[in-house]
């Protein structure tokens, strides 16, 4: 048994057995010390940490729970031990506890609204979704301002793809007073617009985008999706500004809206002012290796050699650490038969592919990744993974 679980359970045990001393006193005490023997046992309390310091958890919470009944004084333990009997695994015995006490009668509301989500965190750890659900429900019309029952039901309809039911619940949750979440929220809105457009709607789709980009202005996958609903009307210069708007909005990530870019600018015949723009966007201190390597590749396919080389030269001071970048200089340079240069490339490449790499790491919980993940796969917040 762990040092820190060892301490946590002692700890419990010695404010159960100090409850359970007061329980007989004050019994002792309103009808004569003398007259009448404490409802509990003490010498439970003995033999569960006897039970305890021989390293015997379970038949010391055996113990505990065999004289432990269920009263005004003692709820609170009930619920402390069925989270703790979750937190091992043990969610069929959190589930019976929890639904011990709620089915007490005559509960105050705030201990019934604690047990019920002590109860919804079991079914949602058990894989019981649906009455996770439907606890969480139950534990919001005793306080519709619950928040982490907000919090639980919204987990749950995403994991689900309930996504307008997740923005209720988040609109619920903000309104409780938790923190405003902008980046979920707008990644919220872009769900329920793909739907509208599986749906044929495309009009209702393109106002979720666009309220999403009024939410957070950097949402990248809204400015995407927009542009490219765009695009399929033929409305190729609005495609161009919406695509080029995330430029200032978030220019680190402007790099996945190059490719749709550059079509639209190709509809209008405006290959200039596709370079213009992406040249722009290379001056930004925050742009990404991957926008080095995306337009150093559309100069290669120019046969714009030296250019390219410059582009990628340009990328290596900014992002020392990226291979790809080192790899595709090596070729730009071999190309341009400046071999001293390229043998110096292919070696800082090789170093940098034994150190390993990333593309993107969450700013959040440091989280990395090749790709991008517009929800952490580990923390699962929204829209925080960062080119790196």
């Amino acid at each position: 048994m762990e040092p820190s679980a060892l301490i946590g359970w002692i700890a419990a045990l010695l404010a159960t057995g100090v409850i359970l001393y007061n329980i007989g006193f004050r019994s002792g005490y309103r009808v004569g010390f003398h007259q009448s023997k404490p409802e509990h046992n003490p010498a439970a309390y003995y033999r569960g940490l006897g039970f305890l310091l021989a390293d015997e958890p379970d038949r010391a919470i055996e113990e505990l729970i065999k004289e432990l009944r269920i009263n005004s004084e003692t709820v609170e333990i009930h619920l402390s031990l069925g989270n703790l009997f979750r937190d091992r695994g043990e969610v069929g015995r959190a589930i019976r506890i929890h639904q011990n006490i709620i089915a007490r009668p005559q509960l105050e509301q705030d201990v019934q609204a604690a047990a019920l989500f002590a109860l919804g965190e079991d079914y949602r750890q058990g894989g019981f979704l649906d009455r996770a659900v439907e606890t969480y429900r139950r534990v919001l019309k005793i306080d519709p301002e619950h928040r982490k029952a907000l919090s639980g039901l919204l987990s749950l309809h995403e994991s689900e793809g309930r996504w307008d039911r997740a923005l209720r619940a988040l609109v619920r949750l903000e309104k409780a007073g938790h923190p405003a979440d902008p980046r979920r929220s707008a990644h919220l809105h872009v769900k329920i617009a793909q739907e509208s457009q599986r749906q044929g709607d495309e009009r209702a789709a393109e106002k979720l985008f666009e309220k999403a980009i009024r939410i957070f202005p950097g949402c990248v996958e809204a400015h995407r999706l927009l542009g490219e609903s765009m695009l399929a009307q033929d409305r190729n210069r609005a495609a161009v500004k919406r695509f080029t708007a995330l430029q200032k909005a978030r220019p680190s990530h402007f790099f996945l809206l190059v490719e749709p870019l550059q079509q639209a600018c190709e509809r209008r015949n405006d290959a200039a002012g596709f370079e213009k723009r992406v040249v722009r966007a290379l001056e930004a201190p925050t742009a990404s290796a991957q926008l080095f390597v995306q337009w150093s590749a559309i100069l290669e396919s120019q046969s714009r050699w030296e250019s390219a080389a410059e582009v990628l030269k340009k990328g290596l001071e900014n992002h020392p650490k990226s291979a790809e970048l080192a790899w595709r200089l090596t070729r730009a340079l071999s190309q341009l038969e400046r071999w001293e240069e390229a043998t110096n490339a292919g070696h800082d490449c090789l170093q940098q592919l034994a150190l390993g790499h990333h593309n993107f790491q969450c700013a959040q919980c440091g989280f990395k990744s090749h790709d991008i993940y517009w929800k952490c796969p580990q923390c699962h917040r929204w829209d925080m993974m960062e080119p790196i």
